[in-house]
């Protein structure tokens, strides 16, 4: 096995998305019943590390609409609870933040959010605005980490602990102002390391493609994980490239 099964899922829907960051509801139930026979859900409100080999954690960055409408249900039924990542600066608003790709999807209102954590999952940031944080100077890098920290602490009235960086992309700087600002799990993208520490904790990437969880936990298919996500650790790029030429 790769590394403890934390999956990284977006958004799922019945609806076509022209990004394959999203699972239709069917799919997702069959992900579901696979681990469910072969692994024990880990409790995300009570996570220790290093995290066990013998569970598995679903985690959905972006806190998107659909995945209060169809994926919490759904795990609700068979008694799991997971992780859900929001951009506080997009509560309730659709992700313009990503409408160069696609047709805009809504996030998550306070009441799912709230709803949401009441049942037992875990709310963390997935910061302010959703920028590459390795990009940014050391006053922005501090403000995405810490006040989308406190905005959830305001909603939820507890502690927020863990961070997933977006896209992906994180360095030591990043790693430490997070601890700094007080996180004490960074969850990041696939790898093809071994080691790994509570504040980046390689995930799992589920994608549209992904009709079964069989082959994700083969240690080769990390490779293939890794190359299938660097469109998305370039959308950074893709966004500067963009916004110049519009500049035009």
């Amino acid at each position: 096995m790769r590394y403890p099964l934390v999956f990284a899922y977006h958004d799922v829907s019945p609806y076509l998305r022209l990004s394959g960051n999203w699972v239709p509801p069917k799919f997702f139930r069959r992900h579901l019943s696979f681990l469910l026979n072969r692994f024990r859900p880990m409790d995300p409100k009570a996570l220790r590390f290093p995290l066990p080999y013998d569970a598995f954690l679903l985690t959905f960055d972006d806190a998107l609409e659909g995945v209060h409408r169809w994926a919490f249900p759904i795990m609700e039924e068979m008694g799991v609870k997971g992780a859900v990542f929001v951009i506080t600066d997009f509560v309730g608003k659709r992700n313009l933040w990503d409408a160069h790709f696609g047709i805009p999807v809504r996030h998550m209102d306070r009441s799912a959010i709230i709803e949401l954590h009441r049942s037992g999952w875990l709310v963390g940031s997935h910061t302010v605005s959703h920028r590459s944080l390795t990009t940014l100077p050391d006053r922005q890098l501090r403000y995405e980490l810490e006040y989308s920290k406190k905005y959830l602490e305001d909603l939820l009235g507890e502690e927020v602990v863990a961070v997933a960086y977006p896209f992906n992309i994180y360095n030591r700087k990043v790693l430490s102002v997070a601890a700094e600002v007080g996180y004490r799990w960074g969850f990041a993208g696939p790898s093809c390391r071994r080691s790994f520490g509570r504040m980046h904790v390689p995930r799992i990437p589920v994608m549209l493609p992904d009709l079964t969880l069989r082959h994700k936990l083969l240690s080769l298919y990390a490779l293939v994980d890794v190359a299938l996500t660097l469109p998305s650790r370039l959308t950074p790029l893709y966004h500067r490239l963009f916004n110049a030429l519009r500049r035009r």
